[in-house]
């Protein structure tokens, strides 16, 4: 069964049964290529109702369309829907919980818990409706490493029961790494996939961040309010007949050849 379009990927997670949540998590930009990817092959075929948890960035239309011109994918396919915080992500959670045989791509749901962990309680309620949601639908589970450790997916113990599929992704130079980590009759494996397949059509703007824009433009600004306030500084008559006194001044005290 294809899921992802990866090979390697598809393959390291087979058998699948349709009614298992599949979890792919990791570093968050490599995370995100992969999502897209699955955006693309999946749309082929099937209608996608994709929930972005950030609120900013995250879909990146300049590599969608790459892919989906590899694919020969239908963009009418992907229906998106982005939660700006805690209560947007369990309220678009419970509408998706209604629909009936659909793919359901959930990228980083859990991004709005609270960073104290006695306030965690909150990811049992997401986890619950992601499986509420999986009971009818297929789910994609795209997600982050926890706050609170460096290997386990983010969302909690229960969380961990519910998700029966999972897989880590971990980048080292060209390669991605994707280590099975959850398989119901599957023990522990591995798979190498080179990155050229997730690569972007323009590698610097797949890097920078709205953050780096912000702060790369405001650079811009004062830079060339320096050179325009130095300037008009240069053309003020009092700072010109100083220039010209020192300029006088200097050819005065020159030695006599």
């Amino acid at each position: 069964m294809r899921l992802t379009g990866i090979r390697q990927l598809d393959e390291l997670v087979h058998p699948f049964n349709p009614g298992w949540v599949l979890e792919l998590y990791g570093d968050p930009r490599v995370v995100l290529r992969v999502a897209h990817y699955t955006m693309a092959y999946r749309s082929v075929e099937s209608t996608l109702h994709v929930l972005l948890n950030l609120e900013f960035g995250g879909l990146d239309t300049l590599y969608l369309v790459k892919l989906c011109r590899i694919f020969n994918c239908n963009l009418d396919n992907i229906v998106v829907s982005r939660a700006f915080k805690l209560s947007d992500t369990i309220g678009a959670l419970e509408e998706l919980s209604f629909k009936r045989s659909v793919v359901a791509l959930l990228v980083f749901p859990y991004n709005y818990l609270s960073k104290n962990p006695l306030e965690y309680t909150e990811a049992t309620r997401i986890t619950g409706l992601i499986s509420k949601i999986a009971l009818s639908n297929q789910v994609l589970l795209f997600n982050t490493v926890s706050k609170f450790g460096r290997y386990r997916p983010e969302g909690g113990s229960f969380h961990h029961h519910a998700v029966k599929v999972s897989v880590k992704l971990t980048r080292r130079g060209d390669i991605l790494v994707a280590e099975l980590t959850r398989h119901p009759v599957r023990g522990y494996a591995v798979r190498t996939i080179h990155t050229t397949i997730l690569e972007h059509p323009v590698r610097q703007h797949a890097e920078k961040t709205l953050l780096d824009w912000l702060v790369e433009n405001r650079s811009r600004h004062y830079t060339q309010n320096f050179y325009e306030h130095t300037a008009i500084h240069r053309k003020h008559p009092l700072v010109q007949l100083v220039n010209n006194t020192r300029e006088t001044s200097a050819q005065s005290t020159e030695p006599l050849l």
